[in-house]
């Protein structure tokens, strides 16, 4: 017993500078890794000529995932942004390049402090405020590239995008590719990717999954009033715009029906691109002109079975 107390007392000494030596080394990593990652992140926001239009408040990095975070960033004109997140976490960023896996959580933000183009897209959805979640994946395995992009919208829709993508040549950067793309977008180009990698990207499937939350209500209106040959008209007239068909052409009137369905009882709408052979951007493109991109690449719309 006389022995005990003073083993007892050294113990939890013991588990006391353990615990302090733990809590500093957190601390250490925590702290010179976040300085790191906002280097590198610095970095690539610099070469892409985009500092002036996209500002964070911070950088946070989970000390135990090693998941670096950008707190409170702001996409354009910092008087009138694209659009608000409250958090952009880089999953194994440190690590898994060019690989890329990435969480966000859209800011509630009132529509009207957006940007005009921004505002006038969620006005066109009934939204007064925009809210919501989302990840992005992409992997690269030899030569496929595999992206997954998950977006939820409050009072929108829930999108579902995954791509399988032939990269033509081996020395192409994703992180360049990434880098042009989000350049080419805040620069109002976004055909800019078509002249850059148009013969080094080849889709071989693309996939898209739509579930509804609220838009189509606002959207399709009194759509069910309407006589039924006036909605298949206007909807051949869409796949027309969209370059999937030509208007009244079989594609385009098989896809108005199905279409129309979807618009009468919302639900999920499941669009599947399989072409025969994978297909560059820029052959897409010239197929997109003669407006036969339905037909040249296989495209399936599909609703759930009843």
């Amino acid at each position: 017993m006389n022995n005990f107390m003073p083993k007892m007392a050294k113990t939890v000494s013991f588990l006391i500078l353990a615990a302090c030596a733990v809590i500093f080394a957190l601390y250490l990593i925590q702290k010179f890794g976040a300085e790191y990652a906002e280097e590198k992140i610095q970095q690539r926001i610099t070469n892409a000529g985009l500092q002036a239009l996209i500002e964070y408040d911070s950088v946070h990095l989970d000390p135990f995932t090693l998941t670096p975070s950008l707190e409170n960033v702001r996409f354009g004109p910092n008087s009138a942004p694209w659009l608000n997140f409250a958090r952009i976490s880089f999953n194994s960023y440190l690590f898994k390049q060019p690989n890329l896996d990435v969480d966000f959580w859209i800011k509630e933000t009132p529509v009207n402090q957006l940007s005009r183009e921004t505002a006038a897209l969620f006005r066109q959805a009934g939204l007064k405020h925009v809210l919501g979640k989302g990840s992005f994946q992409s992997t690269l395995e030899g030569d496929t590239l595999e992206s997954h992009l998950n977006l939820d919208i409050k009072d929108a829709g829930k999108l579902d995008v995954i791509s399988h993508t032939q990269v033509s040549k081996q020395d192409l950067s994703l992180v360049d590719l990434r880098t042009d793309l989000l350049a080419s977008v805040a620069l109002g180009q976004p055909e800019a990717i078509l002249y850059l990698y148009g013969e080094q990207l080849s889709i071989e499937q693309l996939s898209i999954t739509y579930q509804d939350t609220g838009l189509l209500q606002h959207l399709s209106g009194d759509w069910t009033q309407h006589p039924n040959e006036w909605r298949i008209l206007k909807l051949s007239q869409l796949m027309d715009q969209l370059k999937l068909a030509p208007q009244a052409s079989s594609n385009a009137l098989d896809l108005a029906r199905t279409l129309d369905q979807y618009l009468l009882e919302p639900t999920t709408l499941s669009l599947i691109f399989s072409p025969s052979d994978a297909m560059n951007l820029k052959q897409l493109t010239l197929i997109a002109e003669q407006k036969m991109l339905a037909q040249q690449t296989k495209l399936k719309v599909t609703l759930p079975a009843n």
